[in-house]
């Protein structure tokens, strides 16, 4: 039995109790974060929300196995939060970016049919082109999530309604519930959100990254903030298969949550220390580039720059090779490039032959 053929559907149960450790715990790791954000000055705030961005938009499409482009979401995010001007555009990240905001930005707004329309509506700029599909607009026919190869298929899930009047009520008693005041912890309400969105399945793709979306807008609702703290999709997407099996045991499962809630909660004060882990690192790049902020940097350099600054993916520093990758030129102008930055005391080097290496100096 699915969860919405449950007579109570969809009234949802859980268990208080069980559910207060997890959530004292979720609420101890966020507060910090609050406190933090109150000590940034606008420019530190600005790059704070734009690594939170980077992280939630790639992670998001990750989960549904998209790959966006990190240079084209950073241009999108630094564009929009008047940080600075990005020089490469993607359509999909740049719409994907502006529905995060708008979801954060105006979480005192209710939710109606028409936003969430126009939420997916960014989400698909355009048609994808393997299977069209209705944007903006409500699935009409059944809704399957199924695994293997034809005729040995495996159904994961299967949602309510079979047309887009059952579903317009679906997403009616969702709405009027989200829009409704609620009595208890702001946490607890957007576990329940991204569940019961996810369980509707109100189109024929993106609902995934939607609910995610709208769970980000419950969250920021809960801390009292229009400035995402930290992001909810990394945790998930560095632990997808336990994501997709929890969705899919209480989506076969009873109307009670408590499961699923823990488990929500968890992730939450998991990303929340991540974020601890992830704020000095932004000071130290606010920092950086005011003190470089007269330093003439070529585009191939500016970004190795950035990369180092804003990811992990060089702890152990970055080889000349590497570099050339990255770049995609010549030796030549790799040297060249690195010198230069090594002469600005931008970069420094590090280790001989096979083991030399190129660090950023904060």
């Amino acid at each position: 039995m699915w969860v919405w053929e449950d007579k109570n559907w969809p009234t949802f149960t859980f268990d208080n109790s069980a559910i207060v450790p997890t959530l004292e715990k979720c609420i101890q790791a966020v507060s910090p974060l609050k406190q933090l954000s109150k000590m940034l000055t606008l420019e530190q705030r600005l790059n704070w929300e734009a690594a939170v961005l980077l992280d939630e938009t790639l992670s998001s499409a990750k989960i549904e196995g998209e790959l966006f482009d990190r240079d084209s979401v950073r241009s999108s995010i630094v564009n929009k939060l008047g940080i600075s001007k990005g020089n490469k555009y993607h359509q999909q990240s740049d719409s994907m970016v502006e529905l995060l905001l708008r979801a954060i930005r105006f979480v005192d707004d209710q939710l109606s049919h028409e936003t969430i329309k126009t939420w997916h509506q960014l989400l698909f700029p355009s048609q994808p082109l393997v299977t069209p599909m209705a944007i903006g607009e409500y699935r009409n026919d059944k809704m399957q999530i199924l695994s293997g190869r034809y005729g040995k298929q495996q159904i994961h899930y299967l949602a309510p309604g079979l047309n887009q009047i059952e579903v317009t009520h679906e997403m009616d008693l969702f709405l009027n519930w989200l829009n409704s005041p609620y009595e208890g912890s702001s946490y607890i309400r957007a576990a329940i959100a991204k569940f019961w969105f996810v369980t509707i399945h109100p189109f024929d793709d993106g609902n995934g990254r939607l609910s995610r979306v709208i769970a980000e807008r419950c969250l920021a609702e809960a801390e009292q903030t229009n400035l995402r703290l930290f992001s909810l999709s990394s945790v998930f997407e560095a632990n997808r298969n336990e994501y997709y099996q929890q969705l899919e045991n209480q989506q076969r499962g009873e109307i009670d949550l408590t499961c699923w809630i823990i488990w929500f909660l968890s992730k939450v004060e998991e990303a929340a220390l991540n974020a601890k882990a992830e704020f000095e690192k932004v000071i130290q790049t606010t920092y950086f580039w005011q003190k470089h902020q007269a330093t003439q940097f070529n585009e191939r350099q500016l970004k190795l720059v950035t990369r180092l600054l804003e990811t992990n993916d060089f702890t152990e520093g970055v080889s000349r090779r590497k570099y050339k990758s990255i770049a995609k030129t010549s030796d030549a102008t790799a040297v060249r490039d690195l010198s230069d930055l090594v002469e600005k005391q931008v970069l420094k080097s590090s280790g001989g032959g096979r083991s030399h290496r190129y660090f950023v100096i904060k």
